[in-house]
C-alpha cells in the first residue's frame, strides 16, 4: 500500500511540475555560436528558464511564427531564400516543406488557419502561402517596391496590413479580392512605423514607429483610420539630441485586459510601460531589458512574465510584472542565446501563443 501510494504521489507531482513548464522557440540571425532555432522552456511559476538547445538548423531563421503544431522560420540556402514549415507533433520537429522564391529571408511571418504570410524589408514584397495536402505551396505576391521596409503583417477583417517603414504608410490589401490595394494609414514623414497591434475588438490600432520612437493610437471603424494620439516612448532626457537617433524602437504587445503597452526599445535598450486604460496613454516607466539591444520580446500566458530577446549581447531575461499595476518588478532568470531575435511561447493545454 505504501509503495503504491509513493508512486502516486510521485505520479501526481511529475503532472503537476510539467504543468507549470512551457515550451517556448527563439529564431536566430546565422552566426557561428547560433545554427537556427532553438527550443528552451519557462517556468511560468517563477519565470526560470532552460538553457536553449538547437532545435532545427536553418540559415537566418530570424523569425519564428507558432500556429498549432506548426512552426515557420525564414531560410535561406545556395543563394536562394524564402520560408521553412516544420511540425512539431510530438515535440519533434519534422520537415513539411520549404519554398525559397525571395532573394533575402523575410523579417516577419504570420500563420492564420492554412495560410501563411510574411513580410520581406529588403524585396518590400509579401509573400502568401497555403498550405495544402502535400504541404506548403506559394498562393500570392504582393510587390511594395524594393527597400520598402515591410516589417509586418496585421490582418483586420478581410484586410492584410503592411507597415512600409521606409514610405511611412501601412499598405492595406484586400485577401477577399486577390489581395487588390485598397488605400494606405500614412504617417508623418520621418517617422518609420515598424510593428502594430490590434485591441480584441479592432477599434484601436497601436503603431510604434522605428525612427520617430513614437506610439500612435488610432480609432478604427472597418477601413477608416483616424489618428486619435501620437506619443514619444523615450525618456524625456533622450528625447532629443544625439541619443535619440540610436534609439530605435522594435516590438509593441498589448496585455489581455487592454491596459497596459510594452515596446521595447533598441540603442536605449529599454522596455517602455504604456498605460493604455484611461481616456490618453501615458508612459508609466522605462525598464532596463537586461542586456543590450531587445528586438523582440513575449508574454506568458498568464502575463506574469516577459521574456526578451537580446540579440547583441546574447541573451534572454526573463521579467515579472505586477499584472496590476503593468509594472516591471525586476528580473527573475537569464539564459544565454547568442543572435536571439525572435521568440514564441507554447500555452498550456498544447495550444500556441501566436505573435502579431
Amino acid at each position: 500500500m505504501e509503495k503504491e501510494y509513493r508512486e502516486l504521489r510521485n505520479e501526481i507531482q511529475a503532472e503537476e511540475t510539467a504543468d507549470i513548464w512551457r515550451e517556448a522557440y527563439i529564431g536566430t540571425y546565422a552566426s557561428e555560436k547560433s545554427k537556427g532555432v532553438y527550443r528552451f522552456s519557462v517556468n511560468i511559476d517563477n519565470g526560470c528558464m532552460t538553457q536553449p538547445e538547437l532545435l532545427y538548423e536553418a540559415h537566418n531563421a530570424k523569425w519564428v511564427s507558432l500556429a498549432g503544431d506548426m512552426l515557420a522560420f525564414p531560410t535561406e540556402r545556395q543563394d536562394r531564400a524564402g520560408t521553412c514549415f516544420v511540425s512539431l507533433t510530438d515535440h519533434r520537429a519534422s520537415l513539411v516543406g520549404e519554398i525559397l522564391e525571395e532573394k533575402d529571408t523575410p523579417c516577419f511571418i504570420l500563420q492564420e488557419g492554412a495560410f501563411a504570410y510574411t513580410a520581406n524589408y529588403h524585396d518590400g514584397t509579401v509573400m502568401i502561402y497555403h498550405m495544402g495536402k502535400e504541404g506548403p505551396e506559394a498562393a500570392g505576391r504582393i510587390e511594395n517596391g524594393a527597400e520598402a521596409g515591410c516589417h509586418q503583417i496585421i490582418l483586420h477583417g478581410p484586410y492584410v496590413m503592411v507597415p512600409c517603414l521606409t514610405q511611412h504608410r501601412i499598405r492595406m490589401f484586400d485577401r477577399t479580392d486577390g489581395f487588390r490595394s485598397c488605400g494606405a494609414v500614412r504617417f508623418p514623414d520621418g517617422s518609420g512605423p515598424r510593428h502594430g497591434v490590434f485591441n480584441a475588438s479592432h477599434t484601436l490600432l497601436y503603431v510604434v514607429s522605428e525612427w520617430s520612437n513614437e506610439l500612435f493610437i488610432f480609432e478604427v471603424q472597418e477601413d477608416t483610420f483616424l489618428l486619435r494620439q501620437q506619443l514619444s516612448i523615450l525618456p524625456e532626457e533622450t528625447g532629443s539630441g544625439r541619443k535619440k537617433q540610436v534609439a530605435s524602437a522594435a516590438a509593441v504587445r498589448l496585455t489581455v485586459d487592454e491596459r497596459f503597452l510594452y515596446i521595447s526599445i533598441r540603442g536605449q535598450d529599454l522596455l517602455a510601460v504604456v498605460d493604455v486604460g484611461g481616456s490618453s496613454a501615458a508612459v508609466l516607466e522605462h525598464v532596463p531589458c537586461g542586456g543590450e539591444h531587445p528586438r523582440d520580446f513575449v508574454l506568458t500566458e498568464d502575463e506574469r512574465f516577459l521574456l526578451v530577446a537580446n540579440r547583441f549581447s546574447g541573451e534572454v531575461f526573463s521579467l515579472e510584472r505586477d499584472r496590476m499595476s503593468g509594472r516591471i518588478l525586476g528580473i527573475r532568470s537569464r539564459i544565454s542565446m547568442p543572435e536571439g531575435v525572435s521568440l514564441a511561447i507554447r500555452q498550456g493545454s498544447g495550444s500556441m501563443k501566436e505573435v502579431i
